[in-house]
């Protein structure tokens, strides 16, 4: 069974190549996924931002990414802290993004909360500043 080193490495690999290709490309993310994984979003589905609604499976959460990359340009993504217990890693770092529409930045504080079965995570839920992010979304 994978040990919480494991799956901190796991992410530090992914949130690297995720900031490094600038989110072009989601295969990072597909790789730390189980098939049953599940995301949550502060944003939560609002108007401003359809893409953050609730996921249920690996494929539902790769329609999130499209989404997101889709609306915005990843600035910088840089998530340096990582806290490990048993099965779950929080991730804390500041991201920014443009809005591909409007041309406004958000600028925001993150936080990830991921929980690993085998390996694989199989729930996450992401933090950020809704407020910044809904202006920059809107004209």
């Amino acid at each position: 069974m994978p040990t919480q080193d494991q799956n901190v490495a796991q992410l530090r690999k992914a949130y690297a190549q995720w900031s490094e290709g600038k989110g072009a490309d989601c295969a990072c993310w597909m790789d730390v996924l189980a098939d049953d994984a599940s995301l949550g979003s502060l944003a939560n589905g609002a108007p401003e931002m359809a893409f953050t609604a609730p996921r249920k499976s690996r494929d539902e959460i790769q329609g999130y990414l499209e989404g997101l990359t889709r609306d915005w340009e990843m600035l910088t993504y840089d998530m340096n802290d990582y806290i490990a217990d048993d099965d779950r890693v929080v991730v804390i770092g500041r991201v920014k993004w443009r809005h591909r529409t409007t041309g406004k930045i958000a600028d925001t504080p993150k936080v990830d909360v991921r929980r690993f079965r085998d390996g694989k995570a199989i729930d996450f839920v992401e933090f950020f500043d809704t407020a910044a992010c809904f202006a920059a979304a809107t004209t």
